[in-house]
């Protein structure tokens, strides 16, 4: 097929697809009534489950960001037919600042850090060290730093692909390759940054220097997941089923396989080095995680998010069969929402010192209900961007190659 007849084709979304979004913004819409609820009933536990399901979400936006960026270096098919489904991704991060504006409250308000709360700071020599870098208004202006820089890079990245769709300038592609180069040094620094900043805090005396790289491969893994599950929703229509063969969906697996090795290395790396050390202040984080019912939920992270997706994952027939992948796909997504809760609840709430139950295993509702409306809130959005543009580039030397018969098809 010519470029010219792929020029002409119908790249609009699927009536499907826009149906889906209605039925995600009303769970989302739902779920936000029942959370705000829990933000006067049980404050400091809807904090902590509005910063698990943010940071889950913007794993999201983020995943797709940087496997955009990183698809405009490299190139190859796995990102032409990705390409679109990453872009509507990026252009959700300015949601995700709107979205950040209940974490900043809790902050405020002092719902989130000890690190807020004057009386736990004084004679504690750790936060007082700390305190010229963990401080509100220090804090939120760094916070401003790294949602601007992330929406800035979605700017542009976007702003020069929607070009390159009615321009063959070649320097569109060479700035496209130019902001995807240093935006992706960026967003390793922003991320580290970030996660410490939002997540790390919770426990002030405690630090790893592995922990933004946690972050940065959990985001690899959400946004390819994610892309999976999307090509499987498009390849529904007749455009896509034309594409979406099974050995770009064999791409797609190993690439998911290696991030899964990736993030089990990082955090098993981050835990072995921390334990054989046995300082006290780095210890007691794994031991407040492992301890008083959280061991049952460390197990389920071993299993979930590595051992039972690295096996799956190996096999060669699942990886080209999309009833198949998307399951393991599904479950990255989740995991990654169970991580988030992992790495958040067991941290003791800030201004409590002795409170009955505290270090023992805690699922509140809010913990379920605040991912919820945060994942169908983003998710509608996400619809509606993708639904804006074509599915696929119009101006890509590449294009033609996606429907010649690819090997192993």
């Amino acid at each position: 097929m010519s470029t010219t007849d792929l020029r002409t084709r119908d790249f609009a979304a699927p009536a499907s697809i826009i149906a889906l979004r209605t039925r995600a913004l009303a769970v989302g819409v739902i779920a936000a009534i029942v959370a705000a609820v829990g933000a006067f009933v049980s404050p400091d536990q809807f904090f902590r489950g509005y910063l698990m399901g943010y940071m889950w979400t913007l794993g999201l936006a983020l995943g797709c960001m940087i496997l955009l960026m990183t698809g405009h270096m490299t190139g190859g098919q796995w990102w032409l037919l990705t390409r679109r489904i990453f872009e509507a991704g990026t252009r959700t991060l300015p949601l995700m600042a709107i979205l950040f504006v209940p974490i900043a409250i809790g902050m405020f308000t002092g719902h989130l850090y000890s690190w807020t709360h004057a009386e736990m700071v004084h004679g504690d020599k750790v936060l007082i060290a700390k305190a010229p870098y963990l401080n509100e208004t220090w804090w939120l202006i760094r916070a401003v730093i790294w949602l601007g820089i992330w929406n800035l890079l979605s700017y542009l990245l976007n702003k020069w692909s929607a070009q390159q769709d009615v321009d063959t300038n070649p320097n569109i592609w060479r700035r496209l390759k130019v902001v995807s180069g240093i935006g992706l040094v960026v967003y390793a620094f922003t991320i580290t940054f970030a996660s410490v900043d939002w997540v790390m805090s919770l426990d002030a005396h405690w630090f790893s220097t592995i922990y933004g790289m946690l972050y940065m491969i959990g985001h690899l893994m959400s946004g390819l997941a994610f892309s999976i599950i999307m090509l499987t929703l498009l390849a529904r229509e007749r455009l896509f089923s034309e594409i979406v063969t099974p050995s770009r969906l064999h791409d797609l697996g190993k690439l998911l396989l290696a991030f899964v090795m990736v993030w089990a290395y990082f955090s098993f790396s981050q835990f072995l080095i921390i334990w054989m050390a046995n300082l006290p202040d780095e210890i007691s984080w794994f031991l407040d995680r492992i301890k008083g019912g959280w061991g049952i939920v460390a197990l389920f992270l071993i299993f979930a998010q590595f051992a039972l997706p690295f096996t799956l994952l190996l096999s060669r027939d699942l990886k080209r069969d999309t009833s198949r992948l998307v399951p393991v796909a599904l479950l990255l997504i989740f995991m990654r929402l169970v991580d988030m809760y992992w790495l958040i609840v067991p941290n003791p709430l800030p201004a409590v010192k002795h409170v009955a139950g505290e270090g023992h295993f805690l699922l509140h509702w809010t913990h379920i209900v605040a991912p919820v409306a945060l994942l169908g809130i983003w998710f509608a959005a996400y619809l509606w961007y993708l639904a804006q543009r074509p599915l696929l580039v119009r101006q890509e030397p590449m294009l033609p190659k996606l429907w010649e018969p690819s090997h192993g098809h």
